[in-house]
């Protein structure tokens, strides 16, 4: 089952991809509604009976997910998995098939369909008075796996109610998954910034982690690709570009091509922001007077808030979106023009 649902999922996959062929880049916004509904649908398929026990089954299915979701954002093979998911709402795929699974469940309690409800109680039964494998005790050892585990007891008959609790521990669960990992990445900054700003608001949600954001509705390809690839690290920056051979070297080395000054490191903040180079002081003074005639509070806030905190409240204020998109895409434009030493 598993073969059979990649592969129909790479041709599906393949077709929606080859749309860039025939009438150039695709939104990213219609590219996700085309992948929840011509590709998701295969890689969910049979998720509710074909429990995942082994997270390796699904290595295949997730791959073709992650191909679909980096072509959307126009991100490369080699782009860092958390921003598919921080960015678009959407959920990896080991958790969607576990909470299709659990909303499954949920719907046999209530409805109490008769042949699904009295397999349910067979394999329950198996679990708990044969201590047999079945699909009871797989769908508790899915949900102990997770990194956050979260799983219905498995002695207990499940209720509603216990499965509606699990149901909101897997969304904590994923909350804890991506956290962990925007956290202990050492190329993901701005949304380490994100995560430190939403936190200081009280507890982390799902919509400072995992939602769609405002800019990949932006018009211009320009526009979104640079801030995609800014929040993504896919960026020319030195920070990005000296990490990897041929001419990796260590991020104390990987100087501002700009301004060179000694232990000035050329990351996002650095080259948007503190930069002293006349050629990027004068991109960001006219960057800072458009912003401040569509909001005069921010030249005084980006004196006095810290550049990370800077950056943060510009992706999160859709009117400056626009702006703040074609001053990136600026940058980044002079950094191609501008080689590193």
């Amino acid at each position: 089952h598993y073969d059979a649902k990649v592969r129909v999922a790479r041709q599906v996959a393949g077709a929606t991809i080859a749309l860039d062929s025939y009438i150039g880049q695709v939104p990213p916004l219609i590219a996700l509604q085309l992948y929840r509904a011509r590709v998701e649908p295969h890689l969910t398929a049979g998720c509710e009976v074909a429990l995942d026990i082994s997270p390796r089954s699904i290595d295949d299915l997730a791959a073709v997910q992650h191909t679909c979701l980096r072509r959307a954002l126009q991100l490369s093979a080699h782009a860092q998995l958390v921003p598919l998911f921080s960015e678009t709402g959407l959920w990896p795929l080991r958790y969607r098939r576990y909470h299709l699974a659990l909303r499954y469940l949920l719907y046999i309690l209530r409805e109490q369909p008769a042949l699904p409800h009295a397999a349910l109680r067979h394999a329950w039964c198996l679990s708990v008075r044969s201590a047999a494998p079945s699909w009871w005790s797989d769908l508790f050892h899915v949900g102990n796996a997770l990194p956050a585990p979260c799983a219905l007891p498995l002695k207990d008959w499940p209720t509603v109610e216990t499965v509606e609790v699990v149901l909101l521990e897997l969304e904590a669960s994923l909350q804890y998954d991506i956290s962990t990992q925007i956290t202990r990445s050492r190329r993901l900054p701005l949304l380490q910034a994100r995560l430190r700003n939403a936190s200081r608001h009280g507890p982390l949600t799902m919509t400072a982690l995992c939602t769609s954001r405002a800019y990949l509705g932006l018009p211009s390809p320009r526009q979104r690709n640079a801030l995609i690839r800014l929040v993504a690290s896919a960026h020319p920056l030195a920070v990005e570009q000296l990490r990897h051979p041929p001419r990796a070297v260590t991020r104390a080395d990987r100087l501002c091509r700009f301004c060179r000054i000694p232990e000035a490191i050329e990351d996002e903040s650095h080259a948007l922001l503190e930069c002293p180079s006349a050629l990027l002081m004068s991109l960001r003074a006219s960057f800072i007077r458009a912003c401040a005639a569509a909001h005069p509070g921010i030249p005084r806030l980006h004196f006095r808030m810290p550049s990370s905190a800077f950056l943060d409240l510009l992706f999160e204020t859709d009117r400056l979106l626009p702006i703040f998109a074609e001053y990136v895409a600026d940058v980044f434009d002079l950094c191609h023009t501008t080689p590193l030493s």
